[in-house]
């Protein structure tokens, strides 16, 4: 499908898909958010794709929204309603998709640019990286991202950092634990592929609901957790890269997995 404001490409079983409005430094506009969620929605319908990662294009990762287009909207409140819903679709879907999702964070990371890389499973990020939460600084409480940056960095630490608008390092970020790894800026695209290659040998299906298992586990309490992992190990066991796995194991060779 031809996009205004994304490029996406399928290689080798990994969706790549680029935020393409470099001039607005990638930011959300209306049609970002819808034609980024229709794509993510395809993409975790599709069975071929193993994973997912998510670039901008050129100097920046995402600037966050559109503050020119909420600048010009003839009413505001509903502008920022009705962006912040389009935002949200695209986050619920990278986080409810069992593929793995990879933010490759190639520049700033601001506002709801932050908060669709704090979405992703995985964020390696380039040397040099600016961020924030942003949305204080203009005047305006955050759309979106809270919940994901107060369950890392904790109730303190996501005051100082969201009440204050605080814009930080990518080294800043590391240590607040908000990105997995810090790269060279020629080394980002060979890291990635480097995550990739792990996951084009791993079981898909098992990974999958690793992933939805992880996101629960922030939910559930323990006994409803521990019955949801029972019931999706169960699940797993009855698949044929199971049967694989174990024969594998016991064989003492490499397992070869089909997502079956």
């Amino acid at each position: 499908m031809d996009y205004e404001t994304i490029t996406s490409k399928m290689k080798d079983k990994v969706a790549y898909i680029t935020l393409n409005r470099p001039e607005r430094l990638n930011a959300f506009d209306l049609k970002l958010g819808e034609e980024l969620y229709q794509e993510l929605r395809d993409v975790s319908k599709n069975k071929e794709i193993l994973a997912v990662v998510i670039k901008g294009t050129g100097k920046g990762f995402c600037g966050g929204g559109d503050v020119k287009e909420m600048h010009l909207a003839t009413n505001k409140s509903q502008f920022l309603r009705d962006l912040t819903r389009a935002i949200h679709r695209c986050v619920i879907e990278i986080r409810t998709m069992e593929k793995p999702v990879i933010a490759a964070i190639n520049g700033a990371a601001f506002g709801a640019g932050l908060s669709l890389a704090l979405a992703c499973d995985i964020l390696i990020a380039v040397k040099d990286v600016k961020m924030g939460t942003a949305f204080i600084g203009i005047g305006l409480a955050p759309g979106c991202g809270t919940q994901f940056f107060t369950n890392i960095v904790g109730y303190q630490k996501a005051c100082e950092y969201i009440l204050t608008s605080k814009n930080f390092t990518v080294e800043e970020a590391l240590n607040l634990r908000l990105v997995n790894k810090i790269v060279e800026k020629d080394d980002l695209d060979i890291t990635i592929e480097e995550f990739l290659s792990k996951f084009r040998k791993l079981p898909p299906i098992a990974i999958g609901k690793a992933k939805m298992l992880i996101n629960k586990s922030l939910e559930n309490d323990m006994i409803q957790h521990l019955e949801l992992e029972s019931k999706t190990a169960a699940y797993t066991a009855g698949t044929e890269d199971f049967k694989e796995g174990v024969a594998a194991f016991t064989e003492k060779r490499k397992p070869t997995y089909k997502g079956k």
